[in-house]
């Protein structure tokens, strides 16, 4: 114990167990459902966020590929193949398409780099630092 009497927090090493749950299933679900959610025409985030989608795709797939084999990637975040979700009428839709896809169509081909989102040319810090062509 401390000298206030209260117990010393404990460090966890690999062998020990965590008090903690980690909610595996609800950081899956709030990762997959994101890009739903800026995608809204109605999100403020959305809208706010547009110009840093590539950004938010790339850290969002190296998050749930911590928690998902490769295959399982694929099938909820539609990385090779476009995500395929039922419709309102319950028939199956494509609700978007293939990462892979999306990424190259914000290619700037001018620049020859990315921009943040479809439309977007790259960002001009990133411009500088480019030898000239």
């Amino acid at each position: 114990t401390t000298q206030s009497g209260h117990s010393a927090p404990t460090m966890t090493t690999p062998t020990s167990t965590s008090s903690t749950p980690f909610h595996d299933a609800l950081h899956t679900t709030y990762i997959t459902t994101l890009g739903d959610k800026l995608d809204s025409p109605t999100s403020y985030e959305g809208a706010v966020t547009e110009h840093l989608r590539v950004s938010g795709v790339y850290w969002s797939l190296a998050a749930i590929s911590l928690l998902r084999s490769p295959e399982e990637v694929d099938a909820l975040m539609g990385l090779t193949r476009p995500l395929i979700r039922p419709s309102e009428s319950g028939t199956p839709k494509e609700s978007r398409p293939a990462i892979v896809d999306w990424v190259f169509d914000c290619y700037d081909p001018r620049t020859g780099g990315f921009g943040g989102n479809c439309s977007q040319r790259q960002h001009p810090q990133r411009l500088a630092r480019q030898p000239p062509t």
